[in-house]
């Protein structure tokens, strides 16, 4: 039997079937994307049926089968990688003061590994410690500034408005003090590139979206940013359902998220009207060019007609 469990872990740990979505496992959910860049339609709504990528819980039956599976093996057998992914299942699915206390344990004896520094302070940051989890997230950054796309200076900088003001609004720091301007402004440019920064942005809310539940500031100020600058750089109408998202979360952002919509509506209606106006003004001549042809081969044919009439009497 024992050998059976272990065999089962095993494939667990081999099967990408069994990765998973949380701040730093070993074992991750890739972005979906589209070439190069993210592919919008899964973020809210998976495909076939699946749960987005931003969904709130953490509802894959594999969890609770990978922790069963870890603990038949024996805790005391795990490598310090099949300990931290057991802390961070606690910390999903289980008892969140074991999975902290598992995870000071980890740092104690490894406070270089990546993994453990920045689980720990996701685990800080989950059962409210937001000082501590903001000095072992810029340590963990300083050891590895380029996991989760390189998006952890969001993290940080959440943790700071945490701990200072709570203007999230300048965790991104997108600018607008006018959206219709800032949305139609050809000269604008984006402090990272706008690719990268959408990859970013949606990693973040991601991880948190996974552990909290609406309504959450932090998170719906995180998808108006992430609404707005999709409206910026792809089509209008694609940004309204963040938008929509963006209010459940933060229902004191309806008066910026009501006029951004109203703003796109009416834009909508004035591309609209202003390709029937070009229409008409293009089928004027297109008409007059119709009418012109129409009147000359009339009367090319008239003329046709009375040769012939002249040829007969002739004869």
């Amino acid at each position: 039997m024992q050998l059976i469990n272990r065999l089962f872990f095993v494939l667990l740990l081999l099967s990408p079937a069994f990765s998973f979505a949380c701040a730093n496992e070993y074992l991750l959910t890739e972005l979906p994307m589209s070439g190069n860049k993210i592919n919008l339609a899964e973020l809210l709504n998976g495909n076939k049926g699946s749960y987005g990528y931003w969904h709130h819980g953490f509802f894959d039956p594999s969890l609770e089968m990978r922790k069963d599976s870890l603990k038949k093996v024996g805790l005391d057998k795990l490598d310090y990688k099949g300990l931290s992914d057991y802390a961070v299942l606690e910390l999903k699915i289980g008892d969140r003061k074991k999975a902290l206390e598992l995870m000071e344990q980890l740092y104690a004896k490894y406070p270089q590994e990546y993994n453990i520094v920045a689980n720990l302070g996701t685990a800080y940051e989950v059962t409210g410690n937001n000082e501590k989890a903001l000095e072992l997230l810029k340590k963990a950054v300083a050891i590895n500034p380029r996991s989760h796309h390189g998006s952890e200076w969001i993290h940080i900088g959440i943790l700071e408005q945490k701990l200072a003001g709570k203007e999230y609004d300048q965790v991104i720091n997108l600018g607008i003090k006018d959206f219709p301007q800032w949305l139609n402004d050809k000269s604008y440019v984006f402090t990272r590139p706008a690719d990268s920064l959408k990859i970013q942005i949606a990693y973040q809310l991601h991880e948190r979206i996974g552990f909290i539940d609406a309504p959450d500031s932090v998170i719906g100020q995180l998808v108006l940013d992430f609404a707005d600058m999709v409206a910026k750089t792809e089509t209008k109408d694609t940004a309204v359902a963040f938008y929509d998202y963006a209010l459940k979360y933060s229902p004191s952002l309806q008066p910026a998220i009501a006029a951004r919509k109203a703003f796109l509506q009416e834009e909508k209606k004035t591309v609209q009207n202003t390709f029937r106006w070009a229409s008409v003004v293009w089928a004027i001549p297109l008409l007059s060019f119709f009418l012109i042809l129409f009147a000359w081969l009339k009367t090319i044919r008239r003329q046709r007609k009375q040769r012939i009439q002249n040829t007969g009497n002739r004869i």
